[in-house]
């Protein structure tokens, strides 16, 4: 079982069907499939094969999936840039895995990465895609005109490394996921399973498929047949347009996007009938906008909680919301959970501990880390990080993360439960919490909100507010107003940003 021959299969099947629509071109699955033969074949020439590594640096279009293809049939193993990267972020990431060959956008975001990339790729091994100038390098195009169209002469396994995951670490040590072909299918059947999709889907994905949840839902159409219309950015009207016309059957949002979306003065003026499958990844939606989406949306709103170091574990249905909204949903066929203590210890019923997994879907560990490798699988089960307990009823919910955690006055603060009580307050639009240095307290809690458009509040009452809905030692010690939260591409809030902030505040 491997990636590359899902590809062989689906266009012998499907050779006229259309795989990918991005906005420049549509590409067939028998097109699909001979473009990456010639690719695959143009590298297996230049001497990269079975486990070198070959980094990419593409966009939301359909090359980015053509080079994960090309990759995956010569056992190669993908390493995605993300292009948003400084250049000392890219020279580490650069230095760190030495591509033996390297495919990269043309783009104003990758200019320092092409630099370093000159310096770093031979010249035949650097590919470049969407290049009105052809530095020291080959045009994509060029590739597969010269690769041969015979099916590439390599023997992949099932165990083979497919691709490096990025998750953090890349200004210092990488802590990049590995997983082989083999969980990457089932990652992909997984769809099938837990959502029943299959090779009559029609999906639209506005989220970066540099990320790796918007990669993995591409993947899994892709690997179950189905077509896929990719979006390079999200646009209210553009996205609820393309849901009527291609009769749209399943997208993926995160919450952000998804408020955004019920917000739309377009939201009234195109169908979305067709949508069976709206996925929620990312983050968590209030019971309130779960009701609203599955109106005006979708009734078939599914909620995962998933991460890419273990995959999806929980899902959230249509028929959870109303009674179970508050937890992330029961784990899903091929998950066992087990909630564990400080000392690795099984926790009693209903008691809060670290979420541990065992689960097909994991990762095999992490690539040239082998301290994070063995914390992760410590004990043959995989460690979250992530604080919860499971219910009488098997659902699971979720206090926080560990490494969020804020430990005041030497008790256990999660800054989620924070931000869940000052969201209830009708002043409120977004917030997020941290933790800083605190001389008396060892760390304290800071809030940053926003307010509602013509809103006002002040510190001193939002504290109070905390303090009458939470225990007292809870509620931040300091809040700080903000236009609007910082959040990465995926539209999470980055903490890191805000961690930055405090510090250039004084302690309390």
């Amino acid at each position: 079982m491997n990636i590359g021959e899902s590809l062989t299969r689906n266009a012998q099947h499907f050779p006229a069907k259309r795989a990918i629509v991005d906005a420049h071109r549509s590409v067939t699955y028998g097109e699909l499939h001979e473009r990456t033969d010639r690719l695959a074949n143009y590298l297996l020439d230049l001497g990269v094969g079975t486990g070198d590594r070959v980094g990419l640096s593409v966009g939301s279009r359909a090359e980015h999936f053509e080079v994960l293809f090309a990759i995956a049939k010569i056992g190669a193993m993908a390493i995605p840039f993300d292009f948003n990267w400084s250049a000392q972020e890219c020279d580490s990431m650069l230095r760190f895995f030495a591509p033996k060959a390297f495919f990269l956008e043309k783009r104003q975001e990758t200019e320092a990465l092409l630099g370093l990339a000159r310096g770093a790729i031979p010249a035949d091994k650097l590919i470049l895609i969407a290049a009105d100038e052809l530095y020291d390098g080959v045009g994509m195009e060029s590739a597969i005109e010269l690769g041969n169209p015979k099916e590439p002469q390599a023997i992949v396994d099932g165990k083979d490394p497919f691709l490096l995951m990025i998750t953090s670490g890349t200004t210092g040590f990488p802590k990049a996921c590995s997983i082989d072909h083999q969980t990457y299918a089932l990652r992909c059947l997984n769809y099938s399973v837990s959502k029943g999709m299959n090779h009559n889907e029609r999906a639209l994905m506005a989220l970066p498929v540099h990320f790796n949840a918007g990669r993995g839902s591409v993947m899994a159409i892709l690997y179950l047949g189905g077509t896929i219309v990719i979006h390079e950015k999200f646009d209210a009207e553009n996205f609820l347009q393309t849901i009527e016309r291609e009769e749209i059957t399943y997208t993926m949002l995160v919450p952000v996007l998804c408020e955004r979306l019920l917000r739309s003065e377009h939201l009234s003026k195109f169908r979305t009938t067709s949508l069976r499958f709206l996925g929620i990844t990312g983050g968590h939606l209030s019971s309130e906008l779960a009701s609203e989406a599955r109106q005006r949306l979708s009734p078939g709103i599914f909620e995962a909680y998933a991460s890419t170091d273990c995959g999806q574990i929980t899902t959230v249905d249509a028929e959870d919301w109303e009674i179970h909204g508050d937890t992330v949903g029961k784990p899903i066929w091929c998950v066992l959970v087990r909630i564990t203590n400080d000392q690795g210890n099984e926790t009693s019923p209903k008691e809060p501990g670290e979420i541990c997994l065992r689960t097909p879907l994991a990762i095999q560990g992490y690539y040239r880390n082998p301290t994070a490798t063995d914390e992760f699988l410590t004990g043959g089960w995989c460690h979250t990080g992530d604080i919860g307990f499971l219910d009488p009823e098997g659902y699971l919910h979720i206090s926080g993360r560990k490494k969020n955690m804020v430990k005041s006055g030497g008790i256990s603060v999660f800054p989620e439960e924070i931000e869940d009580a000052l969201r209830r307050h009708p002043a409120v639009a977004d917030v997020a919490v941290v933790g800083f240095n605190s001389q008396q307290w060892g760390e304290a809690v800071k809030a940053f909100v926003v307010l509602n458009r013509d809103a006002t509040c002040n510190a001193e009452s939002l504290i109070q507010f905390c303090k009458e809905s939470l225990a007292v030692y809870k509620a931040p010690k300091a809040v700080q107003f903000l236009a609007a939260l910082p959040r990465t591409g995926l539209g999470k809030i980055d903490r890191g940003k805000l961690l930055a902030l405090t510090n250039q505040l004084d302690e309390i």
